[in-house]
């Protein structure tokens, strides 16, 4: 298959493996979400990530189905979808430990930081809808289903905090 280019954010999102059935909007929040720029415009961000949701389709690494109801469009994973393709698209920094000899300049490393730390939200905001529809469709597990939502509910909230100081402290670098 021939080579061709995704963005880094958007590849970081959709190589989830709980991001599935999914449409272009939630996408677009998830990368406004990542970018943490104040600059992007949301109009523009979904035309974009639609572009890119685009590519991936007509390669069939997604299938685009809209709702008879509401006329709503959702993006599914195919067989063909490769998370291995993808994760060599990106940078190896994105996905491995850094080496302890290896020297990184301290906002190089917020910034890493701050990203794992928003793909491990947008994970845990993914199981968070899973618990909910499975509790929709289990309700005779209930109290398991509310124990496990709680406990990624609170990890959730310790990454939301984690990522807040993260911003503020590559705000003052930037600013310095």
């Amino acid at each position: 298959m021939e080579k061709f280019e995704l963005d880094k954010t958007v590849i970081q999102i959709l190589s989830m493996p709980n991001i599935n059935h999914f449409t272009a909007t939630e996408i677009r929040t998830a990368y406004i979400a990542i970018n943490q720029d104040t600059e992007l415009n949301p109009a523009e961000s979904r035309r974009f990530v639609y572009e890119e949701l685009l590519k991936l389709t007509r390669r069939g690494w997604l299938i685009r189905s809209t709702s008879k109801k509401k006329g709503l469009v959702r993006y599914t994973k195919s067989d063909l979808f490769d998370h291995a393709i993808l994760k060599e698209m990106v940078s190896p920094m994105a996905y491995e430990e850094i080496d302890e000899n290896s020297y990184i300049s301290y906002s190089q490393m917020l910034i890493q930081r701050l990203n794992k730390y928003n793909s491990a939200l947008l994970e845990g905001l993914g199981a968070l809808k899973e618990y909910l529809a499975l509790k929709d469709i289990y309700p005779d597990q209930h109290d398991d289903l509310k124990g496990r939502y709680m406990a990624v509910q609170e990890s959730n909230h310790i990454l939301k905090g984690k990522i807040s100081v993260l911003n503020e402290l590559i705000k003052s670098t930037r600013e310095k």
